[in-house]
């Protein structure tokens, strides 16, 4: 459907939000597994600890019998009978003693020693692991190899926060690969008059990779569009970014150099405003007026195909009038240097026709005179933020939250649907949503399992 129809962004916004509702349900039927899982761990170790105590007790009372030189056979009995129970929920070691007695023991400790239990409490450490620990010593682990607790454990500390770590991946996936797409599109006012991030740096004057920001950005290349609403006059400026070396103070006195905008840093976030009259965005569409050759107006359409980002030189090749010299021509390259294509612009030529240049970019001259070597340089851009920075920041996203427990919708698009960015210049066109859609069966983000996976 058209992108500039609001029911159907609506409808995006409910699907997504049905999407996020059910990351979080996810987590928190995890959760509460893991509750449910805990207290279960804690009812085993009171069931270890009972039945420790009572043979330790029973030990006691068979020693003193036997010391009496009374025989102690059903006490004995009970002791073999808790022993038993008590290698249902752990593995453990038994040695008897002359006197009667038993020892307990387990690969990481004594449970009963003589008319002595020890007791063991459970403790979920720093990286959330469940552990069971000498309730006195902390520092004392008590390992199983087999038995109850040890399955429960697993499930715990395994099976859950698999799948746990399984969720978050996905959702953190997304959130950087939608954002990434999403950045560089824009909505139905086709710019914005202002962008604030939604994400802070650690300190403005680190290193942008070393600045706390939940996406790793890379070294690369932004592309500014600025846009004259008066004229619609396009201006695009690039910004090379070193992440190593750069922080996002540098990033904002690159921002603010640009002619027609400014920016500034709020609370560790980054402010881009744009100049009255006109609106700012990171859109990788085409400059449909990129300059002229002698007196004759160029102007570019299309959406470029090419792998990589790029800049295509036309230059004429001959002297004479559009449309009208025979043989005239106009050269193409690209930052190479090769030629990839050569333009009839002479007699065969009408002045305003569309002619293909490569990679889904198209031409038009109308008409005037050129001089051999009149030239211009066009940006052909297919990722207008090599860096991810944009996504990192959080700048135009579609969505906020790092993981599967706080993905949500940007607020700015939950208010404001039009604020969806499915274009990437012509308001109108489906370019940006079809690139989001396109996401569903990529392979490459997710290990070989896409997201429809």
């Amino acid at each position: 459907q058209s992108t500039e129809n609001m029911s159907s962004r609506a409808t995006l916004l409910e699907k997504t939000n049905t999407l996020t509702d059910s990351f979080h349900r996810i987590v928190d039927e995890l959760e509460q597994m893991k509750m449910f899982i805990k207290q279960s761990i804690e009812n085993k170790i009171s069931d270890i600890n009972n039945l420790s105590e009572n043979i330790a007790s029973i030990n006691e009372e068979i020693s003193a019998l036997h010391v009496s030189g009374i025989e102690s056979n059903d006490l004995l009995d009970k002791q073999e009978a808790l022993l038993h129970d008590l290698s249902q929920l752990v593995n453990v070691t038994v040695k008897a003693q002359s006197n009667g007695m038993v020892n307990v023991s387990t690969a990481s400790g004594a449970l009963v020693s003589g008319s002595s239990a020890t007791r063991l409490t459970s403790k979920i450490d720093s990286s959330g692991v469940i552990n069971i620990v000498n309730y006195k010593n902390e520092n004392s682990k008590y390992t199983f190899n087999t038995g109850e607790i040890k399955g429960l454990q697993d499930f715990y500390n395994e099976t859950i926060a698999k799948y746990d770590d399984k969720l978050d991946t996905l959702a953190a996936s997304l959130i950087k690969e939608v954002n990434k797409i999403h950045s560089e599109g824009v909505g139905l006012s086709g710019g914005f008059t202002s962008l604030f991030s939604t994400n802070a740096v650690s300190s403005t004057t680190v290193a942008l990779d070393a600045a706390g920001l939940s996406i790793s950005p890379k070294s690369g290349d932004i592309y500014v569009t600025v846009i004259d609403e008066s004229t619609g006059d396009v201006t695009k400026s690039n910004i090379s970014v070193d992440v190593s070396a750069d922080s996002l103070a540098d990033l904002q006195t690159s921002l603010d150099g640009i002619t027609n905008i400014s920016a500034s840093i709020v609370d560790n976030k980054l402010l881009i405003k744009a100049d009255s009259g006109y609106k700012v965005n990171f859109s990788y569409a085409l400059d449909p007026n990129p300059g002229s050759l002698g007196t004759a107006t160029a102007s570019v359409s299309g959406i470029y195909s090419g792998q990589s980002n790029d800049v295509y030189t036309f230059t004429a090749l001959g002297t004479g009038t559009i449309g009208n010299t025979t043989g005239l021509q106009i050269e193409v390259k690209d930052s190479s240097g090769t030629v990839i294509a050569t333009l009839d612009v002479g007699s065969d030529y009408t002045p305003g026709n569309t002619i293909n240049v490569a990679n889904g970019v198209s031409f038009t001259l109308s008409s005037g005179a050129i001089t051999a070597g009149d030239t211009f340089s066009l940006d052909v851009i297919n990722d207008s933020d090599s860096t991810d920075l944009l996504a990192a920041l959080g700048i135009n996203t579609f969505f906020d939250g790092t993981d599967a427990s706080n993905i949500v919708v940007n607020a700015e698009i939950a208010e404001d649907v039009s604020r969806i960015a499915a274009s990437t210049g012509e308001i109108g066109n489906t370019t940006n949503v079809l690139r989001l859609a396109a996401l569903q069966d990529d392979n490459d983000v997710l290990d070989n399992t896409t997201f429809a996976d």
